[in-house]
């Protein structure tokens, strides 16, 4: 593999490390709004989960511009918003359908049924946000599985939550 090409793959680890970060404290936001709306308020599910799920896309567009992803397609941070809150319009409607379909449908208890669908969500949602709106280069990158998997040989080749761009460099 050669040096440029691990790099970048570092980097994407990286970027897909503080994702999944961003995406579960912007998951657990949601999910303390649904339960206290639903539970303590008596709102109906439904209507706290939009709520909740608002709370994500705020939350998780502050990560993403200011540290999951460094790079950008859009330079106007009022339509970078616009377009990241667009992507995520299939993911509530894919939300409050499953959220329907698994609790009134399948009998689940509403919070097991949010957990589900935010999961899926929140995997959908990555790929989108990546290609559309958090990366400079528009030209498609094909990776070997060698290249995207790091080697167990050597503990400096795992990714950490916390490679930034200026750490890479200097390697």
């Amino acid at each position: 593999m050669s040096a440029n090409t691990k790099h970048k793959t570092r980097k994407e680890l990286a970027t897909i490390w503080r994702y999944g970060l961003g995406s579960t404290i912007s998951y657990l936001i949601n999910l303390l709004i649904i339960w206290i709306m639903t539970d303590l308020l008596g709102v109906h599910y439904l209507l706290s989960s939009i709520v909740g799920y608002a709370s994500i896309v705020i939350t998780s567009y502050i990560f993403s511009v200011t540290w999951i992803f460094t790079e950008r397609k859009i330079a106007s941070r009022g339509k970078e918003f616009i377009a990241f809150t667009l992507i995520t319009v299939f993911a509530i409607l894919m939300n409050l359908v499953s959220m329907w379909f698994f609790t009134d449908y399948l009998g689940w208890y509403y919070i097991i049924s949010n957990i589900t669908t935010n999961f899926l969500a929140t995997i959908w949602g990555y790929v989108p946000k990546k290609i559309f709106l958090f990366s400079s280069k528009k030209q498609k990158v094909e990776y070997e599985v060698e290249d995207i998997l790091p080697s167990l040989d050597d503990p400096d080749d795992l990714p950490t939550p916390f490679i930034y761009e200026d750490e890479l460099e200097q390697d």
